[in-house]
């Protein structure tokens, strides 16, 4: 298992990041295959909804986001709930609490996250914000894992994820502000604290997008999502993480960049 995921993750790494780096329209292009490949997932999983719905409530933010920045994605997520009431009054046989959710989700969960890497190009540290965005779940996973294993002791949430020890938690965050914090210092120009802030942020939030996403698949008594990505299983078992690390790169590099540039 552990093969497959490295080389799993060995495949998606350069793919994902060399399609993020060229520029808005890879980036759009990429989100919208996610969306249509985590749409066909989540439709997959309850019974009865549309992928063409599924996928329309997720593609929405990322959408709105290309001519209105982020304005757009914050139209995209708040239009999610009544385009989503429309659908339903208009399938009477579809009208479920399963339904509900998918569309929630996909506007909530997956475009809105998305839609913040069409943000990140139109930034100056568009590159380096993608690579902190991306690699640093990868660090951060692989610091959870190695101190987990040779250190773990303590659970960390076991109703959740039994696995998970706070240990490797901790591995995983010292890792990776090992690893970004000197990055963001060096190329975004950050002081050392806020590089460090930067640096246990993505991890923090790289955890708890995987968290998440347990607690889905438990509700669901699934062990995974999906069978995309061999030792991973489907793209959201792959892309939990970038939903929650996605925004939080666009927005700390907004407080401690741009902001102190604007002031």
């Amino acid at each position: 298992m552990l093969r497959w995921r490295a080389l799993t993750a060995a495949v998606l790494a350069p793919v994902t990041i060399g399609a993020l780096l060229l520029g808005p329209y890879a980036t759009v292009a990429l989100a919208l295959l996610v969306v249509v490949r985590a749409a066909y997932e989540l439709a997959r999983t309850f019974d009865g909804v549309p992928l063409s719905a599924a996928s329309a409530a997720g593609a929405l933010p990322i959408l709105l986001s290309i001519p209105y920045g982020a304005t757009g994605v914050l139209a995209g997520a708040v239009l999610g709930m009544p385009l989503a009431l429309l659908w339903l009054i208009a399938r009477p046989k579809a009208r479920n609490l399963s339904a509900l959710l998918v569309l929630l989700l996909m506007s909530l969960w997956v475009g809105t996250p998305l839609a913040h890497l069409v943000l990140i190009q139109g930034l100056e540290g568009k590159g380096y914000l993608v690579i902190i965005a991306v690699v640093g779940p990868w660090i951060s996973d692989t610091g959870a894992y190695f101190a987990g294993r040779f250190f773990g002791r303590h659970p960390l949430v076991p109703s959740v994820s039994p696995k998970k020890t706070i240990e490797g938690s901790i591995g995983g965050v010292v890792m990776t502000l090992a690893a970004v914090a000197p990055f963001a210092h060096a190329f975004l120009g950050l002081a050392w604290l806020p590089a460090a802030i930067v640096g246990a942020v993505i991890s923090a939030f790289s955890q708890a997008g995987d968290l998440f996403e347990s607690i889905l698949k438990r509700l669901l008594g699934l062990k995974d999502l999906g069978r995309a990505l061999p030792g991973h299983g489907g793209i959201l078992d792959r892309a939990d993480s970038l939903l929650f690390t996605a925004p939080a790169s666009y927005y700390l590099y907004v407080l401690f960049v741009t902001s102190t540039t604007s002031a």
